[in-house]
């Protein structure tokens, strides 16, 4: 004989409902018809009063807050199916929809759904300065759940994978701003991959002809990810004669491939 399968549940966490025993009942009836309309139809509602974080990586949690839920507690309610009107932002979605009682009155209410998720960031595991190198030795990945603290990442993973991923693709980039110990990755501020590290010697190509590609080499002065424009100290040049002459002048050029710059001309 064939075991027959639970239903999914549903764990609801309920917010800034009435203070009035009879009233919030109805409340939280009215919002679990809500649910079962909403795509859950055969889903059991449990009202969650136990820790969030044994139910949330194989379940469906809901934190939902009454904005404006008006009602009272007389009659039987019924939402109205086209009234309903959603936004959705990031992890919240804000309804609005009407309902009605059994004596026609109707009433208009306002709620908030977030569903709640193990969600992951990528921050600074030390303090880096601006145009330090990162590697990920410097980043760690945290987790938090969606809503429960005042701090919301501004660029966070669902999956553990991906914020794996996108760690690495910090992997070797500098960052234009300064970060605090715990303080999250910003992709905006990251350079390209670093190709030219200071200190390192490196080939320097100049075209002034297309038909002429002139070629010496250099000590870089700073790090360059490809298309940044780097400060470079010759370590010799060429004479008319191709007689090769030892210099310390200082030149800026365009990183294009791993220790390679082009002469930047004015």
């Amino acid at each position: 004989m064939n075991a027959i399968a639970s239903p999914p549940a549903i764990y609801v966490e309920y917010k800034s409902l009435s203070n009035n025993p009879e009233i919030l009942e109805i409340q939280k009836d009215i919002l679990v018809q809500f649910i079962k309309a909403n795509k859950h139809e055969n889903s059991l509602v449990v009202e969650n009063t136990d820790n969030i974080n044994e139910v949330i990586n194989k379940n469906t949690v809901l934190s939902i807050k009454c904005i404006s839920c008006q009602i009272n507690n007389s009659n039987l309610y019924e939402i109205i199916p086209n009234s309903i009107r959603k936004i959705k932002n990031n992890f919240v979605t804000e309804y609005r929809f009407d309902l009605k009682n059994s004596i026609e009155q109707k009433f208009s209410w306002h709620i908030e759904i977030m569903e709640k998720k193990n969600i992951y960031y990528i921050v600074a595991k030390q303090t880096i300065n601006p145009n330090m190198i990162i590697f990920e030795k410097d980043l760690e990945i945290l987790r938090c759940t969606s809503g429960e603290n005042k701090f919301t990442p501004k660029y966070p993973f669902i999956e553990l994978k991906e914020a794996q991923k996108q760690l690495n693709f910090y992997n070797n980039k500098k960052t234009s701003q300064f970060l605090s110990i715990k303080q999250e990755i910003e992709p905006k501020s990251l350079s390209q991959e670093i190709l030219v590290r200071a200190g390192e010697i490196i080939k320097i190509i100049y075209s002034p002809k297309d038909s002429l590609v002139l070629q010496t080499m250099g000590k870089s002065l700073s790090n360059g990810g490809r298309g940044e424009l780097i400060r470079v100290q010759l370590t010799d040049w060429h004479d008319k004669g191709f007689v090769p002459h030892s210099t310390k002048r200082i030149i800026e050029g365009i990183v294009i491939a791993p220790s390679e710059v082009e002469y930047a001309a004015n």
